[in-house]
């Protein structure tokens, strides 16, 4: 088990709003940031790390594959990337899984361990991690994230990070909304020997951001080594 992080002196300052989200059946209160300008206030890193406090469309599909895999992940180990607020980490949790959760943002984990509270999930462990300074070595039969792959920049990082926490006959399950770039990314792990396949969803609208769309389309990737 990994040691348990510090509560963070800002997580009260957030501007939250509660939002329910119904997967597999359940509904799932979760406490997020709406309203992007709001949050950038609120403590000095915030124009370093302003999207994970709030949910995206992304994530509600990663949390329906977590809910469609139900019994299969019993006993197995989730590392869930970039987590933000949590969502899929919770849904993969609530089905027996060992979920860590990590981000590059303490407060990001904050809100996290404030949703598990909501929904009445414990034992989730999490880590700080930054990928370009990654020292995590456990392995995991299935590694997540949701929204994580927007930087061609990190592309190379993450296959490392991927190929390191893999374990073996494990799977890499993300989650993205059809970003251009992604084809990159694809490059990059298939030139390091992954197999890649790609599946598509439509997700109803969540974020102010895409308020225009009634839908977005996500893609979700699932890679193996081999």
């Amino acid at each position: 088990m990994l040691p348990p992080l510090a509560p963070h002196p800002d997580l009260v300052k957030l501007p939250l709003d509660r939002m329910k989200f119904e997967i597999g059946g359940r509904f799932w209160p979760m406490d997020v940031v709406r309203d992007e300008a709001a949050q950038l206030g609120v403590t000095q890193d915030r124009e370093l790390y302003p999207f994970g406090l709030m949910i995206w469309e992304s994530a509600v599909v990663l949390a329906d594959v977590m809910e469609e895999r139900g019994r299969d992940l019993d006993r197995r180990s989730v590392l869930e990337l970039g987590c933000g607020v949590g969502l899929p980490g919770l849904v993969a949790k609530a089905h027996g899984a060992r979920v860590v959760q990590t981000d590059h943002d303490a407060l990001a984990l904050a809100l996290c361990r404030h949703n598990a509270g909501l929904n009445r999930i414990e034992g989730i462990e999490q880590f700080v991690g930054d990928w370009n300074a990654w020292t995590h070595t456990e392995r995991y039969d299935l590694i997540i994230g949701a929204d994580i792959i927007y930087d061609t920049a990190d592309y190379e990082t993450l296959e490392k990070v991927f190929r390191t926490n893999l374990a073996p006959r494990g799977e890499v399950l993300l989650t993205d909304p059809m970003r251009q770039q992604t084809i990159a990314l694809f490059t990059v792990m298939e030139d390091a020997g992954w197999t890649i396949d790609t599946t598509h969803r439509m997700q109803p609208t969540v974020t102010e951001a895409y308020k225009a769309k009634a839908e977005i389309e996500v893609q979700v990737v699932t890679a193996r080594v081999g």
